[in-house]
């Protein structure tokens, strides 16, 4: 594993941090160019963005905290300490959910419209930071002899399933997915739907090869988030449309 890019003395340049810088960055272009496709404003869309970041950063560092609250509380400065990769996506993606509700109800900007145009850039975002989980040797999967096994957990040489790199391939096929499917959606808001429904699909099975502490029978903590996450998505698809395209 690689988790210093580049060393300078005592500055170090982190690969886990500039895997989730690129990934922002990446969606920032992204949805500020659909943005404009779609009239809406520019300068509010970027705004919203970073108070989505901002919020899906404390997110996803407050829910990983309370599921590793032992070990935090033993050593509370460890909370700072985030560049080991100590962050929840499920913690993150509700606190970026609830951003950009705030956000697009007090500037009066189409919620459905604007999560669907998040929707993609989210997975893809995703795909990027799982490369920086690989270099940083995080969130790794569970030991294995297949042959495409890889040492993927930090200072551990034990062969281990790359879920990473799963991690990475899902995410850009989920991001291929809802690109074909933005044209194919029955109203506003159910592209971001389907990304949660398959989210939680990849995030249920892959939980069966990650290293994770099993929480109720065999299933872990990810996977009854997950479980959860896509029942309520597929039934706001299917019962509950947030606002339905008018007809042309």
């Amino acid at each position: 594993m690689f988790p210093i890019l580049l060393q300078f003395g005592n500055f170090a340049i982190y690969a886990y941090g500039v895997m989730l810088a690129l990934a922002f960055a990446i969606g920032v272009f992204g949805l500020t160019r659909e943005a404009r496709k779609a009239g809406l404003n520019e300068d509010k869309m970027l705004e919203m963005t970073i108070w989505i970041i901002v919020a899906a950063l404390v997110g996803s560092r407050v829910l990983y905290i309370l599921i590793e609250l032992p070990v935090y509380l033993a050593d509370p400065l460890s909370v700072f300490a985030v560049r080991s990769g100590g962050l929840s996506f499920h913690g993150g993606l509700a606190g970026g959910i609830l951003a950009g509700l705030i956000y697009t109800r007090r500037h009066k900007l189409p919620q459905g419209i604007v999560a669907d145009l998040v929707a993609p850039y989210l997975a893809l975002g995703y795909a990027i930071v799982r490369i920086g989980c690989l270099l940083n040797g995080c969130c790794f999967g569970r030991p294995t002899g297949v042959p495409w096994a890889l040492p993927s957990a930090y200072l551990d040489s034990t062969p281990r399933h790359p879920t990473q790199l799963y991690a990475f391939l899902a995410s850009l096929l989920i991001f291929f997915i809802l690109l074909y499917r933005k044209q194919k959606i029955r109203f506003h808001g159910q592209l971001f739907m389907e990304f949660i429904v398959l989210y939680s699909i990849y995030r249920f099975f892959i939980e069966f090869y990650r290293d994770a502490t099993l929480l109720v029978g065999f299933l872990t903590l990810g996977q009854i988030a997950s479980i959860i996450a896509a029942v309520g998505a597929y039934v706001a698809i299917r019962l509950w449309p947030f606002g339905r395209r008018e007809k042309a």
